[in-house]
């Protein structure tokens, strides 16, 4: 491998070292624990999957580069040369992993793989070994937001397509504003009307003061690895919401776009943000119990059990918010076992669903969620993240699971009265 390009991985790796990742990068004690919290690992039974495993190949090039050992007596201490071997170790198991980081929980010593699988994917692409599609997918972001001139008024005929069509559901007039100053919130929805149309119904029913953005919440420069193409892409709405001078900005049912944009923009932009960013189902769950919308407590009538997306679950912290919404629109609800901060990753998460190189291990990685769904007996799933719903509703036709996977707001609008 070329020295400029080894001098770039290792420029990226030393930018991204800080006490805490050099704590990582020693202490692992390979007691090899996070093996059975891994649903990759659990279902295939493959090494390059074991979440100590892609940390430590991670590691490797870390001694080779930053300790002295490593340095004078590479070969001893387990340090590294990066070459393409090791390139094509590192891309595998790192773009595969999908960030669930149900291993942290599990590691007795709190090691964050998943932070380190970022700081991989970041030395991967230094290397030009990032993935390609997750690359163009960001760039499309990038290019619309450049464009915007060009793609201001198709955006705008789009929503009000949207409107018609609810219009036409509903039996009634209805508003979806776009660009409104002064709104209470700025409702950041991904792309399609499958996530404009229920929290329009709900904002509609609840009073509220808000504006839909022009840009999707999506966020593929995340998955990607790259965090400046990641603040680009959530610059869009952000410097929307600044714009309008709004309250709040509320990501829709998206698991890594609301995590980017209430965990990581802030210290992203080094600055303080002037509104506060939320989740729908927060807003949501707020609605109910505040009384802004009444819901029929039988709204739901099958039985129906909850997916807690990795990143707004054990990466978000939102738990009780989706229980307490399912609780007042279906009698007959059950949680699935393990759940909350144990429950297992679906398997379709860290934009693994848009590689179809890793289709195989994406399926058979799911084993653990089919066998949760299946035990509750329930025959209806709510499920508020885009990418889990692709991977549970592809999971359901392999498996014959006869699952219907419906958005909690979905949910919602469904049960108004």
């Amino acid at each position: 491998m070329e020295k400029q390009t080894i001098d770039s991985m290792v420029g990226v790796l030393d930018a991204r070292m800080n006490r805490q990742l050099k704590q990582y990068m020693d202490i692992c004690a390979r007691c090899a624990i996070c093996k059975d919290a891994c649903h990759q690992y659990v279902a295939t039974q493959d090494m390059k999957y074991l979440p100590a495993r892609r940390a430590e190949l991670l590691r490797q090039i870390y001694r080779r580069y930053f300790t002295k050992a490593g340095q004078f007596l590479p070969a001893l201490y387990e340090a590294r040369e990066p070459d393409e071997n090791l390139m094509d170790e590192l891309y595998e198991s790192t773009y595969a992993c999908t960030g669930c980081r149900r291993c942290t929980y599990y590691c007795p010593f709190s090691i964050d793989t998943g932070w380190i699988t970022s700081v991989s994917k970041g030395v991967l692409i230094a290397a030009g070994r990032g993935n390609e599609m997750l690359g163009q997918l960001a760039d499309a972001a990038l290019f619309k937001a450049d464009n915007m001139d060009v793609f201001d008024e198709i955006i705008v005929n789009g929503f009000k397509d949207v409107v018609r069509e609810l219009e036409e559901e509903l039996g009634r007039p209805v508003a979806i504003p776009v660009d409104k100053q002064g709104a209470d919130i700025l409702y950041v929805a991904l792309a399609g009307s499958h996530s404009i149309k229920p929290a329009a119904v709900i904002f509609d029913a609840a009073g509220a003061s808000w504006t839909l953005s022009k840009f999707e919440a999506a966020n593929y420069g995340f998955f990607f690895g790259d965090p400046a193409k990641a603040k680009l892409i959530a610059d869009r709405f952000m410097n929307e919401a600044k714009r309008l001078g709004v309250k709040e900005v509320v990501i829709t049912e998206c698991g890594h776009a609301y995590r980017v944009a209430e965990m990581f923009y802030e210290a992203w932009a080094k600055e303080k943000m002037p509104f506060k960013v939320r989740h729908i189902l927060e807003v949501i769950d707020e609605y109910i119990k505040d009384g802004r919308i009444t819901v029929d407590p039988k709204g739901i009538a099958e039985k129906v059990t909850y997916h807690d997306p990795c990143q707004i679950g054990r990466n978000g912290g939102i738990y009780e918010q989706p229980r307490d919404i399912m609780h007042a629109i279906a009698p007959d609800f059950v949680d699935m076992t393990p759940n909350r901060e144990t429950q297992w990753c679906c398997g379709g998460g860290g934009g693994i669903v848009a590689m179809e190189e890793f289709n195989d291990v994406r399926l058979k990685s799911g084993g653990k969620k089919v066998e949760q769904i299946k035990a509750t007996g329930a025959k209806l799933l709510a499920c508020p993240c885009e990418n889990c719903r692709l991977q549970i509703e592809e999971l359901s036709k392999v498996h014959d699971l006869g699952l219907r996977i419906v958005p909690v707001m979905e949910l919602v609008a469904e049960a108004l009265r």
